[in-house]
């Protein structure tokens, strides 16, 4: 399984855009200017079917991973996307995310697609800033149990008030 290099949420959530992206730039992702030439599998794999990313992280001259940032309305990173073109131990991903031991996740889907989150609704309290962040990653197995994960501040109605 691969582990790929993550800087810790607080690091990039709840920060203006230039330094979330500032952060993973410091582990050697590179600012994607535009879409890399994969053929359509690896695409698929690496869900730039559905999304461009900001960032690619290239290993032996391929990419490796992606990773793509969104702001709210005042330009502060509220969601973080990553997705991996290989399997990814999902503890140790939120450890690195976390800065330590993420606890026990929820867990759910079955063998097709097996998710794990950290967060308020798991009992493992995390937060950027003073907002509670919220871990999610999926294997699928149609795609190869590929590392995907989103991390974002939980936010509810009325939280931009």
């Amino acid at each position: 399984m691969t582990t790929l290099p993550l800087p810790p949420v607080d690091a990039v959530l709840a920060r203006p855009r230039r330094e979330a992206l500032d952060a993973l730039r410091a582990l050697g992702w590179r600012t994607a200017a535009r879409p890399p030439a994969l053929d359509a599998a690896r695409r698929r794999r690496l869900n730039l079917d559905l999304s461009d990313p900001d960032l690619l992280l290239e290993r032996g001259g391929e990419v490796e991973a992606v990773a793509r940032v969104e702001t709210d309305g005042e330009g502060r990173a509220v969601l973080l996307e990553v997705v991996g073109g290989e399997p990814a131990d999902p503890a140790r991903t939120a450890a690195a995310l976390l800065g330590r031991d993420p606890g026990a996740p929820r867990t759910g889907g079955d063998a097709a697609a097996r998710e794990w989150i950290w967060g308020p609704e798991a009992g493992t309290p995390t937060a950027a800033g003073s907002e509670p962040v919220r871990i999610w990653i999926c294997a699928e197995r149609a795609q190869g149990d590929r590392l995907w994960l989103v991390a974002s501040l939980v936010r509810r109605p009325g939280d931009d008030d």
